[in-house]
């Protein structure tokens, strides 16, 4: 929790003792895997996909047409079954997902009448930044025969921006 004192003197009146705590939650994505769409080795788990000149970091969240995708369209080309009876190259959770930022603050004030009487004043804002946060695209969509691959859509691990004000009057 971090404080700051702001002070400022108007003739014999002091203002001071403000607060200022936040919270900041700040993530790497989760790991995901794409999928080919066909079983090249058993027939009851799914081939993870192979990709040409894919790493671990590959892919962002882009809006392209309208929508949000994962993997731009010439990242979604790189992507190919592998042959019958191979496993794919990327392998389990090869891919990590976007991140997650969120900043919580409070800014407050307490105001003394006398020894057991105070007035606390606050504004509290969750995701102050207002920055969305955004899932993994669905199972659906992290296979490369669907039409949908790469899709994320409105899927996010956040909320917009809320502000409330407080008052309470401790006795």
């Amino acid at each position: 929790m971090a404080q700051a004192a702001f002070l400022v003197t108007q003739g014999t009146r002091t203002v001071s003792g403000f607060e200022l705590p936040g919270i900041l939650t700040w993530t790497s994505g989760r790991p995901f895997t794409v999928y080919s769409g066909i079983n090249t080795v058993s027939q009851v788990v799914q081939t993870s996909t192979s990709c040409n000149g894919c790493s671990p970091d590959m892919g962002s969240i882009i809006l392209e047409g309208g929508r949000n995708f994962f993997f731009t369209q010439a990242q979604r080309d790189m992507f190919f079954a592998p042959a019958a009876g191979e496993l794919g190259n990327t392998g389990r959770n090869f891919f990590t997902g976007p991140p997650l930022f969120s900043l919580d603050l409070t800014l407050g004030k307490r105001i003394t009448f006398d020894e057991s009487r105070n007035l606390e004043i606050r504004v509290e804002a969750q995701n102050a930044t207002n920055t969305p946060s955004f899932a993994v695209p669905s199972d659906a969509n992290l296979v490369i025969s669907s039409m949908t691959f790469g899709f994320v859509g409105g899927n996010v691990n956040s909320g917009s921006r809320k502000i409330q004000f407080a008052a309470k009057f401790n006795f």
